[in-house]
Formats: C-alpha cells, sequence, structure tokens
C-alpha cells in the first residue's frame, strides 16, 4: 500500500464507490466547500501502515488533487455535504467518502488492491 498510500499522502482516500457525477441539483452551492484541504489518513486493516498527508482542492464542488505526484484524483462534495473521492495511481485505486461539516471533514478510504481500509480528516486550509 506504500505506492498507494503515497497516492493517498499524496492525494486521497477511500471506500470504492466510483461516484456518479453529480448533477446540477445535487452539487453543492457555488464556493461553498472551495479551497485547499488538509487531508490526514490513518491505516486500520491491511498491510498499509504508513499515515499520509497531502491536499486537495474543491472548486465549485468538484474534488481534485492539490500536489506534485503523479496521481489522479477527483470526486465531489454535494448540497448536504457528502463526500466521494477516488484516486488513481499506476494501476492502483483508492476510494473515499466522508461528510464535510464547516471547516472539517472526515470519512474513511479502501485499497481493494492491497486490501486496506482506513480512516481520513481534512481540515480547510
Amino acid at each position: 500500500m506504500k505506492t498507494l498510500c503515497h497516492a493517498l499522502g499524496v492525494a486521497a482516500m477511500g471506500a470504492l464507490l466510483l461516484a456518479p457525477p453529480v448533477s446540477a441539483q445535487n452539487s453543492a452551492p457555488t464556493g461553498l466547500h472551495d479551497g485547499i484541504w488538509k487531508v490526514s489518513t490513518e491505516p486500520a486493516t491491511g498491510p498499509c501502515s504508513k499515515r499520509l498527508e497531502f491536499s486537495l482542492a474543491v472548486e465549485e464542488g468538484r474534488i481534485s488533487y492539490s500536489g506534485l505526484m503523479p496521481v489522479d484524483a477527483s470526486g465531489s462534495v454535494d448540497a448536504v455535504g457528502v463526500i466521494t473521492i477516488r484516486v488513481v495511481r499506476g494501476d492502483e485505486t483508492v476510494a473515499a467518502k466522508g461528510l464535510v461539516r464547516g471547516d472539517t471533514a472526515s470519512g474513511d478510504w479502501v485499497s481493494p488492491v492491497k486490501n486496506c481500509t482506513g480512516s481520513w480528516v481534512a481540515r480547510r486550509a
């Protein structure tokens, strides 16, 4: 999981739920969650033992990776604060889900390739 935790630690979180596109009705009001979010991960099960920290960006309810590693992160925050994220680095995928309230968000992640799970916390920078 070290490579994906790098993707995590350099990109995102999980629960293998490939989020469907968010419709205009469900997307967060413009700017509600916008900004850079500092994310910390905590492994729980499986061979993933490294805690990671990285940044994600939110713009108009869309989530993307905000770093320098070759990572593809995508996801969304809907109007009630439900978060879905998918992170891909090479052939590894991590998926995350969670909830945002104000300037704090938290949730769970899963890496099916490495058979690992964990949790994450984010704070708006």
